[in-house]
């Protein structure tokens, strides 16, 4: 065992310096296919309201990104993260953020940003959950607070 040890020291400082390349054939990120178009509910202090979503994965990332509209031309926004799973068929969890924006009674837009730090969300193939407490970034009056947004493919 003591002759393995220098061995073992040299990989471990290896993977910390460059990082550790998987062997060939091994995936080295395993993503949730996303791409497409969906539908659901957007949940908030607004009340619930149908949402229609387009999403992307970044390929050969864990980044997914996509748009969304609230029935009624009431708000847009953006969804901007990451996917994250550690096998095929396990749920992807999400960490990012959401950008929403939609016209003011001066009749501009507003747009507002969640915090990283209070988003997140779970995805399947069939099936996102996000979730933010908020979007307390930007300059939106009166933003939607306690957000739950349901798709569905």
């Amino acid at each position: 065992m003591a002759m393995h040890r220098p061995f073992l020291a040299a990989v471990a400082l290896c993977c910390l310096g460059a990082g550790c390349v998987p062997p060939p054939g091994t995936p080295s990120v395993i993503e949730i296919p996303v791409t497409g178009d969906w539908t659901g509910t957007f949940e908030s202090s607004w009340g619930a309201i149908p949402v229609a979503a387009t999403l992307a994965n970044q390929k050969g990332t864990q980044t997914i990104s996509g748009s969304f509209s609230l029935a009624g031309k009431r708000a847009i926004g953006t969804i901007y993260g990451s996917l994250q799973t550690s096998a095929k068929g396990d749920p992807g969890l999400f960490y990012g953020t959401l950008d929403i924006s939609y016209p003011v009674a001066t009749g501009e837009i507003c747009r507002s940003t969640s915090d990283f730090s209070s988003t997140s969300g779970s995805a399947f193939e069939k099936s996102i959950d996000f979730v933010t407490s908020g979007f307390p970034r930007g300059n939106c009056p009166d933003p939607p607070s306690n957000v739950h947004m349901t798709l569905r493919r």
